[in-house]
């Protein structure tokens, strides 16, 4: 088992996807008795093919083992390799993994998993009424998610920002920004959004700390881009050139619009840096 979730490359694994799915409900019910290696290892070998476009084979058929046989743990941390599409059952399954979010300690591996389904189940509203307020309690810890995570990739798009901007109101808004702002992945389609969002959401007199925050993990992210591709491929071998490029050009601009914002409601950049260099909310 150990074997096949390092050996090769990452494309064997993906071939090996049958595999991984059937050992997963043994991995599963070895965890319940507190044995993780199992479901520990089918996890790692996951992760590792997931840049490929992973998800659990017949994940329907998979996605029925938890209700009577998961640990919260294992709902949890399974829970990021599943297609969120609101068919099939997923808005029983969203219940339970809500409900297991409530009763899980913190780690930051289970925070992580947590953020990343959050980031792809906003997006569909029928899966609303089950995103409580543990849940985007989470959200607000901000884990650091890895350089190969769909959810980051996928809640950029235009309707996660929009869900997230309804749901979550100007704190969690803003803790969404710092987590997908990212030096590993290009912003998807709803970066205009949040182009229009930052004046919106985040303008006005009271608002300045927020505005701290976010460029505070804009510097970081551009000073990471800075570092040059070749650091980031150490990590993440498909950065190409198209989205280094893109990257830079639309979080240089998101800054832009921050810094904007700060001018025109008469916020000096020197109040905001004294802000940041205080600490902020971090």
């Amino acid at each position: 088992m150990e074997t096949m979730a390092y050996a090769g490359e990452p494309r064997e694994l993906l071939d090996k996807r049958k595999a991984i799915t059937t050992l997963l409900p043994y991995g599963v019910w070895q965890e319940r008795r507190g044995r993780h290696e199992v479901l520990d290892v089918c996890l790692r070998a996951a992760v590792v093919a997931q840049g490929l476009g992973f998800r659990w084979y017949h994940s329907s058929r998979v996605a029925n083992i938890f209700p009577s046989k998961a640990t919260p743990r294992a709902t949890l941390l399974v829970s990021p390799h599943f297609h969120w599409n609101p068919s099939n059952g997923r808005v029983g399954l969203v219940r339970q993994w809500a409900a297991a979010v409530s009763v899980t300690p913190y780690t930051e591996e289970v925070a992580q998993s947590v953020v990343d389904t959050l980031l792809r189940v906003v997006s569909q509203p029928v899966f609303w009424p089950h995103i409580t307020f543990d849940v985007w309690s989470w959200l607000k810890r901000r884990p650091s998610l890895p350089p190969v995570c769909p959810g980051r990739r996928e809640g950029t798009y235009w309707g996660n920002v929009k869900a997230v901007r309804r749901l979550g109101g100007p704190e969690n808004f803003k803790s969404y920004l710092v987590v997908v702002w990212s030096e590993w992945d290009p912003l998807g389609d709803g970066f205009d959004e949040m182009c229009v969002a930052i004046p919106q959401d985040f303008g006005g007199p009271g608002m300045g700390h927020h505005r701290a925050d976010l460029i505070q993990r804009l510097d970081y992210v551009l000073g990471q881009l800075g570092r040059g591709i070749d650091d980031l491929r150490q990590h993440k071998p498909g950065v190409n050139e198209d989205c280094f490029g893109k990257m830079k050009d639309q979080y240089g601009k998101l800054r832009g619009i921050l810094l904007e914002e700060n001018d025109r409601k008469s916020y000096p950049v020197t109040t905001i840096l004294s802000y940041t260099n205080s600490g902020g909310l971090y």
